[in-house]
């Protein structure tokens, strides 16, 4: 089994004098099993996705169980369907803003505390199945990337057939401080990892699978080479290989995997698929769509990193729409007085006030609890640092300072786009200025300017979605595994049986 020696990177990003040196990551609890959170109530929101949100296919009322689908797309819209990771009642249904500025309805399920699982939630006797019947299942199981943007899992599978990539790349590079997530999921369960990428390899219709994964990271290699091993006879047609990347901030967004393996600037609006022939997973995205193949469970818990800079850091399985505040009461030694609260990792996360009515949800791979400290801001002094650090080789200083003085266009034109958020030049500041949230704003607000128009469907406060026959990325492809076809504007449950309502 073949393992490349080479050490791949892109240039700039990271900064190895300070916290940004992830050889000195703060130490985890590893328990012997990994602790759960059995949460007295969960807030789903019908939208935790790239796209467009679902709707509630439940009332006020209503007892539910675990994996049953509570909230489903229209026909046609680019949504995915939203299941329970609790058994109880339905209590509300209202609307939500969540931390990154989506609107949506939201479900609230008071927990019975008895954990009965839907009827249709069992293990799969027979997991030899077709590449057709696996694309089904990751459609109904509302899998979408659980390292990025939320992309449906099943338009990324659709678009990379079309575009006739070779391999599948697994991303197992999780490198913001503290965050350890995805590095624990590829420790625990490495089979399934491996096993969900044959399922997805196979879907997109190819036989290479790349594993992307830090020089550093031992455990990782040794866990993912073991499964690799293992699996090898019943995978004889698939090739594995490993490929091993430097400790570098921000490594794991598309863009650099991008530059450091193909060496190639991806431009806006351009895709990895179309342009290096290859389509990136993220690994616990990889891990949802075996155990929904296998365990025939859909995508109604994560785990989660909980960890702050003062604290020894826990990871937790917990069901998706638990609220923040529950989710720190189950980690001791976590102390809110005077600290922030970040939704997400330290350093892309986003503040948030209300941490009892903000879920969790599949895109959030931490709650980072971090001292709230007074930094003095000043005038830029032109250090450059902020040049030296960034990524993607743009000026965060002169950007900002165009920006203050209301010269979008000229920002435009110097490269504000390029913006990937990922908060290093905020973090490298000696002036204490908040460059990140400057220029990521105006390049999210002119990204989005250029995408509204295009059929983009938005929830509205009517409680109503618009149904439209094509998205941002393509349509779903309805396959031919089971999956009743409607042509109306009924709803099918997911996972249960084409149930219209």
């Amino acid at each position: 089994m073949p393992w490349a020696e080479k050490i791949y990177s892109f240039y700039k990003g990271s900064s190895t004098d300070n916290a940004l040196d992830f050889s000195k990551r703060s130490s985890f609890i590893r328990d012997i099993m990994l602790e759960k959170v059995y949460p007295k109530r969960i807030v789903l929101p019908m939208q935790m996705n790239f796209g467009v949100p679902a709707v509630p296919t439940v009332k006020v009322g209503d007892k539910v169980t675990i994996g049953q689908c509570v909230g489903a797309p229209r026909p046609g819209s680019f949504a995915v369907p939203v299941h329970s990771g609790i058994s109880g009642t339905v209590t509300e249904i209202r609307d939500i803003t969540l931390p990154n500025g989506i609107k949506c309805p939201s479900i609230v399920i008071e927990s019975d505390r008895k954990r009965t699982f839907h009827q249709s939630v069992y293990p799969r006797q027979d997991v030899n199945i077709s590449a057709s019947k696996v694309r089904g299942i990751v459609k109904d199981a509302g899998i979408v990337g659980m390292g990025g943007e939320g992309i449906p899992t099943i338009a990324k599978i659709n678009r990379a057939r079309k575009s006739g990539v070779d391999r599948i790349l697994v991303n197992c590079l999780q490198n913001e401080p503290f965050a350890n997530c995805d590095h624990m999921r590829i420790c625990e369960t490495p089979e399934y990892i491996v096993m969900g990428a044959v399922a997805l390899a196979g879907a997109v219709g190819v036989s290479r699978i790349d594993f992307l994964v830090s020089e550093k990271r031992k455990d990782d290699v040794a866990a993912l080479q073991n499964a690799m091993e293992l699996s090898a006879g019943d995978y004889s047609g698939y090739a594995f290989n490993i490929k091993f990347f430097r400790e570098r901030y921000p490594q794991g967004y598309y863009g650099m995997i991008a530059k450091a393996l193909y060496g190639v600037d991806l431009k806006e609006g351009e895709t990895l698929e179309e342009r290096c022939g290859a389509v990136l997973f993220n690994c616990s995205t990889v891990y949802a769509c075996w155990e929904a193949i296998s365990d025939n469970i859909p995508l109604t818990s994560r785990l989660i990193t909980v960890t702050g800079e003062t604290m020894e850091s826990h990871n937790v399985i917990a069901p998706i729409g638990t609220t923040v505040s529950e989710l720190l009461s189950t980690v001791n030694g976590i102390s809110r007085s005077n600290n922030r609260i970040i939704w997400g990792n330290t350093l892309t996360g986003l503040e948030i006030t209300d941490p009892e009515n903000t879920p969790i949800i599949k895109t959030t791979p931490a709650v980072s609890v971090i001292p709230r400290k007074e930094i003095p801001v000043s005038q830029c002094i032109r250090c450059l640092r902020c040049v030296e650090s960034c990524p993607e080789e743009i000026d965060p200083g002169f950007l900002y300072q165009l920006l203050r003085r209301g010269l979008k266009r000229n920002a435009d034109e110097e490269g504000v786009r390029k913006c990937i958020a990922c908060g290093i030049c905020s973090y490298v500041c000696p002036s204490g200025l908040d460059l990140t949230g400057a220029v990521a704003a105006c390049a999210t607000e002119l990204r989005g300017q250029q995408t509204r128009g295009k059929a983009f469907y938005a929830y509205s406060g009517g409680g109503r979605m618009d149904i439209g026959a094509v998205s941002l990325l393509e349509t779903y492809e309805e396959e031919d595994y089971g999956e009743q076809v409607i042509e109306s504007d009924d709803i099918v449950l997911p996972f249960e049986g084409g149930k219209n309502v």
